[in-house]
């Protein structure tokens, strides 16, 4: 399992096959993302069908947890 690492602290997204990665646009098997949520566990999800619906996937949920009012109040606590 290949993993390919995006932003400092976005996820990841990988296939579990046995493919090596240069083949993965050509592999039927799907993506999977692994990103920490927004109460700092470990989460996985699967069925993306390319690359870039898992990429995208990681980025909303990136955007989403960095713009979550429990973050700003965290930013707020320590710029005080």
């Amino acid at each position: 399992m290949a993993t390919t690492g995006l932003t400092r602290g976005m996820g990841s997204f990988f296939k579990e096959c046995e493919h090596p990665e240069s083949r993965w646009s050509k592999c039927p098997h799907e993506y999977k993302i692994r990103y920490r949520n927004a109460a700092g566990r470990q989460t996985e999800e699967s069925g993306f069908a390319t690359q870039d619906k898992a990429k995208t996937r990681l980025a909303e949920v990136y955007h989403a947890r960095k713009n979550s009012p429990q973050s700003q109040r965290k930013a707020e606590r320590i710029q005080k």
